[in-house]
């Protein structure tokens, strides 16, 4: 549906909210450029289904990570709201930041905020490591990050995202795993990226410790096969 901070995010939801006294994990999205929430209709509404509640966000070059950090504070004011849906329902210390692409990118703008409790990026690099070094840098790459961060790359990524994301990694002093994902491109790394992406958040967010491993461990279920994978800093 629509609705955030602007009317026009759009917002995932589980069918039943708050069953059984549940209080929903809350993860903010930011599109690809050019994209709409729409475009990640299939994604986000099987991530809802795990029991989150997404805000998807249009994301631009120029942005700053602004929409993001706007959608952050409109859930936690719903969540305060006693006429809204979400209202007291939402677990306002479990909320996860990622993107695709621009999106990814203004992840990393808006990532450095104490409030998120993880951020993940698809396909993005920060601009800090774009190969124009004339362009301007913005200081919010993989070094600012504060929380615990999975990136997320296409082994045939056309926009030279592994290698801006492999420079990212080096620079990323929290807790990262980062996986190349091998058949895969640009535009479809958040669809074959989803099991990762849905597991991520069940354990950094759902603070489900079992799925530690298939992060962590070096036979783990995304540190093999099609998942070329490096880890630090845990």
């Amino acid at each position: 549906m629509r609705s955030g901070p602007r009317g026009q995010s759009g917002v995932f939801r589980p069918d039943e909210l708050g069953q059984d006294g549940l209080l929903h994990p809350v993860f903010i999205w930011g599109c690809g450029g050019m994209a709409m929430p729409s475009s990640y209709m299939e994604e986000l509404t099987q991530i809802a289904s795990h029991g989150f509640v997404v805000v998807a966000e249009v994301s631009n070059i120029g942005d700053d990570g602004a929409p993001l950090l706007a959608a952050l504070d409109w859930v936690l004011a719903e969540n305060e709201r006693s006429d809204s849906e979400f209202y007291h329902k939402l677990n306002t210390s479990r909320i996860g930041l990622g993107g695709h692409s621009i999106g990814s990118v203004n992840s990393f703008l808006a990532g450095p905020d104490p409030r998120w409790t993880s951020t993940l990026h698809v396909a993005g690099g920060s601009l800090d490591n774009v190969n124009d070094p004339s362009a301007p840098t913005t200081g919010k790459g993989g070094k600012s990050l504060i929380h615990p961060t999975a990136y997320i790359c296409s082994e045939s990524d056309l926009f030279g995202n592994v290698e801006k994301t492999e420079k990212d990694y080096a620079n990323t002093t929290v807790p990262v795993f980062f996986t190349i994902m091998a058949g895969t491109e640009h535009i479809g790394a958040v669809g074959d990226g989803l099991p990762v992406i849905i597991a991520w958040l069940r354990w950094q967010l759902g603070d489900e410790q079992e799925r530690r491993a298939d992060f962590l461990d070096a036979q783990g279920m995304f540190a093999t096969g099609r998942y070329k994978t490096q880890i630090k800093n845990w």
